[in-house]
């Protein structure tokens, strides 16, 4: 048997041992790598975020902190959070709905302010991953749509000891992808784990395509921000 046989019947072996097709070793090389997002990649429209530490490590510690990442128009249409909850914010605000929570997350396809999906984590009221649609055709500013034009697609909850407010760091991950009747497939992790994958349908979502960002309510967050141009994490 010459090497390259050898090296395939390894490979071979190898996948039936671990699950795996054979094939995912060529298909993992190719992956793109998640990118780091640093403070002056981001452009922040409310609150504030600061430098914490290496590897893009952030904070805020406002109330109401909205960010979009600066892509030069090459939209990433995968993003991923790392954070950990360290507290309150400086003071307390209701959302627009008059609700109190503490919650961080991801904003992906944000064409502006006023259209763009959310995909939520929750510390308090609830302990959950929410996904939200946002849409305000004709306007772009948030003095124009305010608190307006919310859709919510779903509601995941998270187990007991999975809550932001537990002081651990956790992972938020979401790929977005359009299938090909143009629907929104949201393919969402949630500490390493396949939480759910979900279907928004066109209609809801047309025209939404822009950069992702972060978006954080009444806590005190450390947090890393990624993207990734192939959202994809499967062949």
């Amino acid at each position: 048997m010459n090497r390259r046989a050898l090296l395939l019947a390894g490979a071979a072996v190898l996948a039936a041992l671990s699950g795996w097709s054979a094939t995912w070793p060529a298909f993992a090389s190719h992956a793109p790598a998640w990118t780091l997002i640093p403070r002056s990649g981001l452009t922040v429209t409310d609150g504030s975020i600061s430098p914490a530490g290496p590897k893009a490590l952030l904070q805020t510690m406002d109330p109401g902190m909205r960010a979009v990442a600066l892509d030069g128009g090459r939209h990433a249409h995968a993003a991923r959070l790392w954070f950990r909850y360290l507290g309150e914010s400086t003071t307390t605000e209701p959302l627009g709905s008059g609700l109190i929570r503490r919650q961080i997350g991801l904003k992906l396809r944000a064409r502006d302010p006023c259209n763009l999906v959310y995909v939520m984590w929750h510390a308090y009221p609830d302990s959950a991953v929410q996904v939200q649609v946002k849409r305000n055709p004709g306007q772009t500013t948030s003095a124009e749509c305010g608190n307006n034009g919310y859709t919510q697609v779903a509601t995941f909850p998270l187990g007991d000891g999975e809550s932001t407010a537990d002081h651990s760091a956790h992972r938020l991950e979401v790929d977005s992808q359009r299938s090909a009747n143009r629907a929104l497939v949201l393919v969402i992790y949630a500490d390493g784990e396949l939480l759910q994958k979900i279907r928004i349908s066109a209609a809801l979502t047309a025209g939404l395509d822009g950069p992702i960002g972060v978006r954080s309510d009444n806590g005190n967050y450390l947090f890393r921000l990624s993207s990734r141009l192939s959202a994809s994490r499967h062949p």
